[in-house]
């Protein structure tokens, strides 16, 4: 058995263990009394929202490429295992934190599997909301729209996977997942935005997308997409920060959306001054990592950040990841901070032709 198959086949398991309870916890719920019927409500769920995956297009991978002429020249997005850099922790190595959550969500399906011939998966997020900025914004600054293909081979839980999350499941076998989403309506909040059980009910049965970005951090259903992503086939289409605008990044993308066919969209991106960068947020270093990365207007946007990032020498993995102090996750603190304290972009996506980028 391959080790995606190997993987669905260990959530799906897990799903079913836990169906009859999560039938229970959805029935006490507002959305289970509005919809006792959780199987109406899963096949709903089957095809509502929609899969993104955000990242930093601008980093640079193992291979000397950023991530986004890497993606233009492999046709593939590849997972950490390969790269060798990720928006989250750098853990991806035998007897690392990666490995061990990995295992604890599908078994044993990729120890011991070798990167370079098993496709690992990728991580993503079951973008219910519509946010602007994609499911998972904390992950990067551009994101990629999947098509919904995928979803037969797709996993998820409610939560980041690295914190051993309770509710998880497939799009298949989605009981858990929707549980635990109902519990938190009746709480007052559906992924941390205010909302009750009909309105998760509404979100399922009439997804849309949101005027304005959320800026949450840490409020998502992970999807984790198994047998790998591939553009020409995956892919529907990239939405791009503004910050990218006339650099390589956006000549490889462009070239990407013209050889795979996929759509090139932008949104509003994110700004903050480095006056306003808060020292409280994610650490007292933040202002001045603001001050020595920000653009000549003293503006910190992605691009900004990317810069800085791509002067770090890259190291080799370790087990629990970058320290705390590295210049790496200094940088990814202040995108986090960028990103939840920030504001749209001036000008938004409208200051320049979108057609510039020759997407599809």
């Amino acid at each position: 058995m391959t080790s995606d198959a190997q993987a669905l086949r260990t959530v799906t398991a897990t799903a079913n263990g836990a169906r009859t309870e999560a039938e229970e916890r959805w029935r006490k719920t507002e959305a289970g009394r509005l919809d006792p019927d959780l199987n109406v409500a899963s096949e709903v769920a089957s095809r509502s929202g929609r899969i993104t995956v955000n990242f930093h297009p601008d980093r640079i991978a193992s291979s000397g490429l950023t991530v986004a002429a890497g993606l233009l020249a492999a046709g593939r997005y590849v997972s950490q295992w390969r790269t060798g850099i990720s928006s989250g922790g750098r853990t991806a190595i035998a007897g690392g934190d990666r490995e061990r959550f990995e295992e604890g969500l599908f078994g044993t399906a990729y120890i011991g599997a070798d990167p370079e011939h098993v496709e690992f998966p990728i991580y993503g997020a079951w973008d219910l909301l519509g946010d602007p900025h994609g499911g998972s914004p904390r992950f990067g600054s551009c994101f990629a729209v999947l098509n919904d293909r995928v979803r037969h081979r797709s996993t998820m839980c409610v939560g980041d996977s690295h914190v051993g999350p309770a509710d998880v499941g497939t799009f298949d076998a989605p009981w858990a997942v929707l549980a635990g989403l109902a519990e938190q309506a009746d709480a007052g909040i559906v992924l941390n935005e205010p909302g009750t059980g009909t309105d998760l009910l509404r979100l399922l049965h009439e997804p849309a997308l949101a005027p304005t970005p959320r800026r949450d951090l840490d409020h998502y259903v992970e999807v984790q997409v198994h047998g790998g992503v591939d553009l020409a086939t995956d892919v529907d289409a990239i939405v791009v920060d503004p910050s990218f605008r006339g650099t390589d990044v956006a000549e490889s993308l462009s070239e990407l959306g013209r050889t795979f066919d996929v759509e090139i969209a932008w949104h509003d991106g994110s700004e903050i001054h480095v006056e306003d960068v808060p020292g409280g947020f994610r650490g007292p270093t933040m202002p001045e990592v603001a001050r020595r990365v920000a653009r000549p207007d003293g503006i910190v946007d992605a691009r900004a950040i990317g810069v800085a990032a791509q002067a770090i020498p890259m190291t080799e993995m370790q087990p629990g990841g970058d320290p705390p102090e590295s210049e790496a996750q200094q940088l990814k603190y202040l995108w986090h901070t960028l990103l939840a304290h920030g504001h749209d972009a001036v000008g938004g996506p409208d200051a320049a032709d979108p057609r510039e980028l020759g997407g599809a």
